[in-house]
């Protein structure tokens, strides 16, 4: 085998051997956003599924994060959440016997604000372009409640109040696992799952 042979199997040998480097998809300095919409999910919701006169908004969802420090063999990352959900209640009750017709509209709307706290592991699979990772979201649900609903009787109208009690904010938690895709350098998809204000989270990723 001539000498120039001999180096390139040597150099062939040693970069089949040589350990995969890590992904870069999120590293410690990584800035990441997600944009999106939640689906499902009743924890914040009040009625059942399929409800008559209930109608559930998709969740508006924002968060970012950066990472900290490296954690195992992958990164932690920290940063904020923020989202909000609204529930809808339309219904008409008519009683021809007493001459009186009620007509119902409630709104509860749920803003979240939250830390989150998510460990990325990407060396597994050694793509710079996906960014694996599950998390802690703690955070604080801010309720609110409208009433505009009305009772005529006799052709007479008025608002009717029968007492609910709008006050609904209270500490929350959930636990998530997601993914982030890069079409380019800075812009992509991602996809989370977990328990929280919605069963699955879904939109537009970036990271700077």
């Amino acid at each position: 085998m001539n000498r120039p042979t001999s180096l390139f199997t040597v150099a062939l040998a040693a970069a089949l051997m040589a350990p995969a480097a890590a992904a870069q998809s999120f590293d410690v300095g990584t800035n990441a956003i997600n944009l999106g919409i939640g689906l499902g999910g009743y924890r914040y919701s009040y009625v059942a599924s399929g409800a008559s006169g209930y109608s559930v908004s998709p969740t508006l969802a924002f968060s970012y994060e950066r990472g900290v420090a490296p954690l195992g063999p992958g990164v932690l990352g920290v940063g904020a959440f923020l989202a909000n959900k609204s529930v809808r209640y339309e219904a008409t009750q008519t009683y021809p016997w007493a001459n009186t017709t009620y007509n119902y509209d409630q709104r509860w709307s749920n803003t979240i604000i939250g830390l989150r706290g998510s460990w990325h592991y990407n060396e597994w699979h050694g793509m710079d372009e996906l960014d694996v990772y599950g998390g802690l979201m703690l955070g604080y649900n801010i309720g609110s409640y409208r009433n505009r609903s009305t009772r005529t009787i006799n052709g007479v109208t008025s608002d009717y109040d029968y007492g609910y009690s709008g006050s609904i904010s209270f500490a929350t938690f959930s636990t998530y696992l997601g993914a982030r895709y890069y079409f380019t350098e800075k812009i992509g998809a991602y996809l989370e799952f977990g328990y929280g204000i919605a069963y699955l989270n879904l939109g537009l990723a970036a990271r700077f």
